[in-house]
């Protein structure tokens, strides 16, 4: 009877946790998220994200971003970034919500190059660098879909993401 009462329990928050948790993705737009030869230019990006509600009006939402930043030739640039945020709903009605967002990040990029300089032969390289940051922002959910609006310090950029989450 005990071992029963405590697998009733146990399935009853597993279900209490799962219909607060969601996983999707979606696409960003970072504004020094790309490269080309004049300098930095807008770069897309796709990100795995992750959204979990405590209550009514909290949240967090962990999520991994993928820039593909392009370069010039020669020029190999890898850029990602490890987001965590936390929501706060103010207004929330049937299938419309709008939150405010504050967060940490780690961004990281690797720059690899190799020219080729013919009879002088070649130069190459690579430079990566890392730094923490803090995400300010704000979003607005419509059923499973987002969109969200967000400013990171550690690559003082604006960041447009718009996705979809699944879950209950």
């Amino acid at each position: 009877m005990k071992k029963s009462m405590l697998l009733l329990v146990l399935a009853l928050m597993a279900t209490v946790v799962s219909a607060q948790f969601k996983v999707g993705g979606g696409l960003v737009l970072g504004t020094k998220a790309g490269y080309d030869e004049s300098g930095t230019k807008l770069g897309v990006g796709i990100s795995v994200r992750g959204d979990y509600a405590f209550n009514d009006q909290w949240s967090v939402a962990p999520d991994f971003t993928f820039f593909f930043p392009g370069s010039p030739e020669g020029i190999d640039v890898t850029f990602w970034q490890l987001n965590g945020n936390a929501h706060y709903h103010f207004y929330k009605l049937d299938d419309v919500g709008i939150y405010a967002l504050g967060g940490l990040n780690y961004s990281s990029i690797k720059v690899d190059y190799n020219f080729d300089f013919g009879e002088y032969g070649d130069f190459s390289g690579s430079a990566s660098d890392g730094e923490i940051g803090l995400n300010l922002g704000g979003g607005a959910s419509y059923n499973n879909f987002f969109g969200e609006i967000k400013y990171d310090t550690a690559f003082e950029q604006i960041a447009i993401s718009v996705g979809i989450l699944f879950g209950t």
